[in-house]
């Protein structure tokens, strides 16, 4: 039973916001994970609060203890809010939902949760500012703390295949045209040594720009970021 506060179309349309490209049964996990949690408040109905934190449980894992040691704490803390921060001021980014150091059982120190648009096309200016979202850990703690973590690790590496998608795969780079250069593991390169290298030099030039705007940017919104 849901709760009597929200009506039907209330509740399709707050949680269809949450889960776009969900399938069916993510859906009914969500559902079933709502219901637990209800339950365990003794609860006679699902509030929309229940959903939302069933959602999180299911894109990013159960929540895990709290760091105790108070700099990893604060590490975490600056690095999601770089994202964020990033995020919020790109023009092509998706919004920001939700934000917290709290850890998750996939492996993730923090969490920031956004509500993309169910869309499968994306303009090379989107995804270099997902290139740019991506980075804002990252730079936040260069930025604050004068040193980096291994916690952008996933970071690097998205950013790593986001650009190489933008130079190998979608064609959006003019000094390569449009040729599919994407070498399926295990299989011989089908391209010549010089096009090698004019493909990484591409690569390091589309994160190395992102990079310089995504600290530029963090720079001039420093107090939002500590807030």
């Amino acid at each position: 039973m849901v709760n009597e506060s929200f009506n039907k179309e209330e509740y399709s349309r707050k949680l269809s916001a949450l889960t776009p490209g969900f399938s069916g049964a993510d859906i009914q996990n969500i559902c079933n994970e709502a219901a637990i949690m209800a339950a365990r408040k003794d609860s006679t109905s699902v509030s929309i609060r229940d959903f939302e934190l069933a959602t999180e449980r299911v894109i990013a894992g159960i929540e895990k203890s709290m760091p105790k040691n108070e700099n990893q704490r604060r590490t975490v803390a600056y690095h999601e809010s770089g994202h964020a921060v990033a995020g919020w001021f790109s023009k092509n980014s998706a919004p920001l939902l939700k934000l917290t150091i709290i850890p998750r059982a996939k492996g993730s120190l923090g969490f920031a949760q956004y509500l993309p648009d169910e869309v499968s096309l994306y303009t090379k200016e989107q995804l270099c500012d997902m290139i740019t979202v991506a980075l804002g850990g990252r730079i936040a703690e260069e930025l604050f703390f004068g040193k980096i973590t291994t916690g952008a690790s996933d970071d690097i590496k998205k950013c790593t295949q986001i650009a190489q998608g933008i130079v190998c795969e979608y064609g959006m780079v003019e000094s390569l045209g449009t040729i599919n250069y994407s070498n399926q593991e295990g299989y011989q390169k089908s391209f010549s040594e010089r096009t090698g290298k004019m493909i990484d030099t591409e690569v390091r030039k589309i994160i190395d720009n992102q990079y310089q705007e995504c600290k530029a940017l963090l720079e001039a919104n420093k107090e939002k970021l500590e807030l």
